[in-house]
């Protein structure tokens, strides 16, 4: 079962108001909803009186509260163990998604484009296996070449690819798309003009077009049962992740942005094919 908790804050400058939101108090409301075998455990906790009790939604809410689902507005008290499940899996997994069904798209049309993927730690191996696919260009860059080592080899081999693992940055510059699923912490030498899909924000200025949000349409059935206060990404990443619904990893997201634009699939596929021109 996944728990849910959404917090409403009523808040009002009418003295009359706030009188009678103190005489009602705050309230506590639990639903239970299901679908395609996952049940969800609903909270919605109405704070009237300004003051959350923890201690009240700590009963309710049990052993769940450390993978507790709620959008990051809500503070958590200190010490008494509640903390926010974080989506990091499902973002890692759209980020990689979207970069592959690009390429899939210009299949033919640019043989030779030269991908770049960052992975610092070795995270995500299995992505090399999709890449070469559609790409015959393939620049790892890595601290833990050991782990990228045997698996370029036997895909080289097997595919024909041209998969080139190193710990240097700067093979990421002749690249126009980069794929760097686990958040960015360094400066990387990446062209101004490329295109980079991450998981994440990154912690540093980074060059290039970088796209970090993803959007999609929920699922019919997760939709109906989705907390209105949770993004479809948010729960759709702990659907993933704690409710074992995989198949939710195949997903291509509809749109990537940043903090001021946005791009397509299709508009990606262009500006690549741009770019090779």
């Amino acid at each position: 079962m996944l728990t849910a908790l959404t917090i409403e804050n009523v808040k009002t400058d009418k003295w009359y108001k706030k009188l009678i939101n103190m005489i009602r108090g705050n309230s506590l409301n639990v639903e239970i909803k299901s679908a395609r075998g996952v049940v969800i455990r609903d909270i919605k906790y109405i704070n009237r009186n300004g003051a959350v009790n923890w201690f009240e939604l700590d009963r309710e809410i049990g052993a769940q509260r450390n993978h507790l689902l709620c959008n990051d507005s809500v503070i958590f008290p200190e010490g008494m163990g509640f903390k926010r499940f974080c989506n990091k899996a499902f973002k890692i997994q759209l980020a990689c998604n979207l970069g592959i069904y690009a390429l899939s798209k210009l299949k033919g049309g640019l043989p030779d484009i030269k991908v770049g993927l960052y992975d610092k730690n070795a995270e995500c191996v299995n992505v090399v296996e999709e890449l070469v696919n559609y790409c015959k260009n393939i620049f790892v860059v890595t601290d833990n070449t050991e782990k990228y080592r045997e698996k370029s080899e036997s895909l080289t081999e097997e595919r024909g690819a041209g998969i080139y693992v190193s710990s240097d940055r700067g093979r990421l510059s002749d690249c126009p798309l980069v794929l760097a699923p686990e958040r960015i912490e360094e400066s990387l030498p990446i062209s101004g003009a490329a295109i980079v899909l991450t998981g994440f924000p990154p912690t540093v200025c980074v060059g290039g077009l970088v796209y970090f949000d993803y959007h999609f349409r929920m699922p019919n059935m997760f939709d109906n049962i989705k907390p209105e206060s949770l993004s479809n990404e948010y729960f759709a990443g702990a659907l993933f992740t704690k409710g074992r619904q995989y198949e939710l990893g195949s997903i291509v997201p509809t749109t990537c942005s940043n903090f001021t634009s946005s791009q397509t699939p299709r508009s990606i596929c262009d500006y690549l094919l741009r770019m090779s021109e």
